[in-house]
C-alpha cells in the first residue's frame, strides 16, 4: 500500500466510532503496519479486537468519499507533523482533525487542567501561571471547559503566547456553546484538534479518552484546582502512567476545590507557587528551546499601594480597600479603574475587586 493508501486507511478508521482507545492500542500492537488489517480474517479481528462480525467488515474495508475531505485538515500516524511525545503513549489516536496552526505540536507544550466550577482563586492561579508560562514558549494544552481549561487557554493567547485546545467533541462541535468566541481565537491563533469524527456530540464517555491527549502532548500536567472526585485527577494520572512529570497548585485546607490537588502532592506531585516550579522541573533540551522570563514590576505608588491591598484569593469590597488605605472610596476608585484596564485586577460582582497579577 502506498503512503497515500495507508493515510487514507488511517484517517478512514479514525473515522470508525466503535475503535476506542483501548481498540486502537490492540491494532497497533497486532497489525503492523496497520494496512495489514485490510487483509486479515474476519475471525482474527474479531478476536483480537472484540468485535462483531459486522464491525470486523467494516474496519476490513473502512474508506468512505469522507476521507477525500479530511486529507488536509487531518494528520496520521504516518505524517512527520504528528507530534513525537503523543506517538510514543501506549494508545495514540490514528488520526488528529485539526484547526488552526498544525505547526504548535512541534513545540515545547505545558497541560494545564482543572475544575469546571473554579472558585475566583483557582481561576486567578491559572491565569497568573498560564501568563508567565505562555511567553517562555511554551504551548499551554487543556480541554477547552469552563473554568480552569477557559481561564487558561485565554490567559496564554492574551500575554501574547499560544495554546492548544483538544476536543471531547467532532472538530465542528463547540462544547460547551458558552465557549464559542474562545473556541474562534484559539482557531486563529493557536490549534484546535480532536481524534473524534466531525460531527461527534458531547457524551461523558468520550472525556477521559479525550484527557490521555492532552497528557499525551505535553512535557507534564498541571492541575491547578481539583475536588476528590474530579476528571481532572484523570488527566493527572494518565500523565504518571505517560511517565510525564504531574504538578499541581496547593489551595485552602478548607475549600472541596483543593482536595484533589492536595491528595497530588502527597502522592508525589510537585508543588507550583509560581511558573519556575514547573520550568525547573523540565529537562534541560526542553528548557533551552524557551525564553527567559523578565520579572514584571509592578505599578509605582498610587496604583501600587492599591495593588497591594489585593489578593488573588478573593475579592476585596472597595470600601474595604479604602479603608486598608485610610481614603476614601472615591479616592481609590480612580485607582482601581486604571489597575483593571492596565490588567492587574478583575472587577467582580458587588463593587468587588481581585488581582489577577
Amino acid at each position: 500500500m502506498h503512503d497515500d493508501a495507508a493515510r487514507d486507511l488511517l484517517i478512514a478508521l479514525s473515522l470508525v466510532p466503535f475503535l476506542t482507545p483501548n481498540r486502537t492500542r490492540l491494532l497497533l500492537e497486532n497489525f503492523d503496519p496497520v494496512s495489514t488489517i485490510c487483509n486479515a480474517s474476519p475471525r482474527l479481528l474479531e478476536e483480537v479486537l472484540s468485535l462483531t462480525p459486522e464491525q470486523a467488515a467494516q474496519v476490513r474495508n473502512p474508506l468512505t468519499p469522507a476521507v477525500a475531505e479530511l486529507r488536509a485538515s487531518t494528520i496520521t500516524l504516518l505524517d512527520e507533523a504528528y507530534p513525537s511525545l503523543l506517538r510514543h503513549i501506549p494508545d495514540p489516536p490514528l488520526a488528529l482533525h485539526f484547526r488552526g496552526d498544525p505547526s504548535l505540536l512541534a513545540r515545547p507544550a505545558l497541560a494545564m487542567v482543572g475544575s469546571r466550577r473554579a472558585s475566583v482563586y483557582g481561576i486567578n492561579a491559572a491565569e497568573h501561571l498560564a501568563r508567565q508560562l505562555a511567553p517562555t514558549g511554551l504551548v499551554i494544552v487543556s480541554g477547552l471547559a469552563l473554568g480552569i481549561d477557559s481561564a487558561s487557554h485565554a490567559a496564554a493567547l492574551e500575554s501574547g503566547g499560544t495554546t492548544i485546545a483538544v476536543l471531547g467533541t467532532g472538530i465542528d462541535v463547540t462544547y460547551p456553546r458558552a465557549n464559542r468566541r474562545l473556541f474562534e481565537r484559539i482557531e486563529q491563533h493557536g490549534l484546535v484538534i480532536t481524534e473524534l469524527p466531525p460531527g461527534t456530540p458531547p457524551r461523558p464517555e468520550r472525556f477521559p479518552a479525550r484527557n490521555r491527549i492532552i497528557s499525551g502532548l505535553a512535557y507534564g500536567t498541571l492541575i491547578v484546582e481539583a475536588t476528590s472526585r474530579s476528571g481532572s485527577l484523570i488527566t493527572a494520572r494518565m500523565a504518571a502512567e505517560q511517565g510525564r512529570d504531574v504538578f499541581a497548585v496547593p489551595g485552602s485546607i478548607f475549600s472541596p476545590g483543593s482536595e484533589g490537588t492536595h491528595r497530588l502532592i502527597q502522592y508525589g506531585a510537585k508543588l507550583v507557587l509560581d511558573a519556575d516550579d514547573v520550568l525547573h522541573e523540565l529537562r534541560a533540551d526542553v528548557r533551552a528551546q524557551l525564553e527567559v522570563r523578565s520579572d514584571e514590576q509592578p505599578p509605582d505608588a498610587p496604583l501600587g499601594d492599591v495593588l497591594a491591598a489585593l489578593t488573588r484569593e478573593e475579592g476585596a469590597h472597595i470600601d474595604n480597600v479604602a479603608a486598608r488605605l485610610g481614603r476614601t472610596p472615591a479616592a481609590v476608585a480612580e485607582s482601581l479603574l486604571q489597575l483593571e484596564l492596565d490588567g492587574w485586577i478583575r472587577a467582580l460582582p458587588g463593587a468587588r475587586y481581585v488581582r489577577v497579577r
